[in-house]
């Protein structure tokens, strides 16, 4: 077994916004991924913002097929579609109509025939070998706001005294109709609310049922005027992001190791360390990382990779 002790830096704040899962609503961090880690002293459990492994392992796997899938493409041997779903995705499809009914010799012989999936796994046939942990702070942290202003046209006057004279009348019909869509939706996200609070204590919603249907007709009606453009131009976007300077601690694990799973992952790792961006909003500023990669086995650290800095990673041996 290979242990690889990894700790991860954020050179700018981290912004992720996982699924929300089914019959839940989003968390109030813009459904970034929390875990509980311990409780308080009254038993209540304690939550902290998290790395999620999916998102190293992911990024990983990607970094290693692209570059072959790159190679395969200059000598004309472009993927086929099946080969790039269980390679890239590990979607097998092959796998999952044939579930429960293993062909042991064409196990061996696929995983000997294609080094990521022996690694990495696919489908429901091909276990993978590598184990990647959650990257956690070491004391429990929540997101933080980030906001910013999209401004419309006439926030600046230059450029709108250079629109076209006769498609002004058109801005100000919408911008009129988005203030009173902004009004609408403000008070159906009120109305909504009180209907679940309502629910919850098992009274009569019969009103508020009625009221939410006429605010949500309010809203259509606004954004029927506004055109194609639904959104509003000028609005405070808001994000959350773990901040910058944090160290991230996690493991990746790789179970009956073979020699070509440590090339499979420096490719990996120096793929992340040449654009070592994760999440979302990155064009506001948020995902750069950095990190370093322990390699240990039985007991012995044999080789670090230093990730970051939009450069090839930095490979010592020991």
């Amino acid at each position: 077994m290979i242990v690889i002790k990894a700790s991860i830096k954020t050179e700018a704040p981290l912004s992720i916004a996982m699924p929300v899962a089914q019959g839940s609503r989003e968390n109030a961090y813009g459904n970034f991924p929390l875990m509980a880690r311990g409780i308080d002293e009254e038993g209540e459990k304690q939550y902290t913002a998290y790395l999620p492994a999916t998102t190293i392992r992911g990024f990983l796997r990607r970094g290693i097929v692209l570059e072959d899938m790159k190679e395969a493409a200059e000598n004309n041997q472009h993927y086929k579609l099946n080969q790039a779903y269980a390679e890239l995705i590990g979607q097998d499809a092959a796998s999952e109509q044939g579930a429960g009914d293993i062909d042991l010799v064409a196990l061996k012989d696929t995983r000997e025939g294609s080094p990521i999936l022996d690694l990495f796994g696919s489908g429901l046939g091909i276990k993978s070998r590598l184990r990647v942990s959650h990257f956690i702070p070491s004391h429990n942290l929540l997101p933080d706001p980030i906001t910013g202003a999209r401004k419309d046209l006439d926030d600046n006057e230059e450029t709108f005294d250079l629109i076209d004279a006769d498609e002004k009348s058109e801005f100000f019909e919408r911008s009129e109709a988005n203030s009173k869509r902004a009004r609408a939706a403000s008070q159906l996200d009120g109305l909504q609310r009180q209907r679940r609070a309502a629910e919850r204590k098992g009274e009569d919603t019969k009103d508020l049922v009625e009221q939410v249907a006429a605010a949500e007709a309010l809203v259509k009606k606004y954004e029927a005027v506004m055109g194609d453009m639904k959104n509003s131009s000028r609005t405070i976007l808001t994000h959350y992001a773990l901040a910058a300077g944090l160290e991230l601690e996690g493991k990746l694990v790789i179970e009956n190791p073979k020699e070509r799973d440590i090339g499979l992952l420096e490719t990996g790792l120096n793929a992340l360390s040449l654009f070592p961006i994760l999440g979302a909003h990155s064009a506001r500023g948020c995902g750069e990382i950095s990190g370093t990669f322990d390699f240990i086995k039985d007991g012995a650290l044999f080789k670090r990779i230093t990730i970051g800095g939009f450069e090839a990673a930095r490979v010592d041996d020991f």
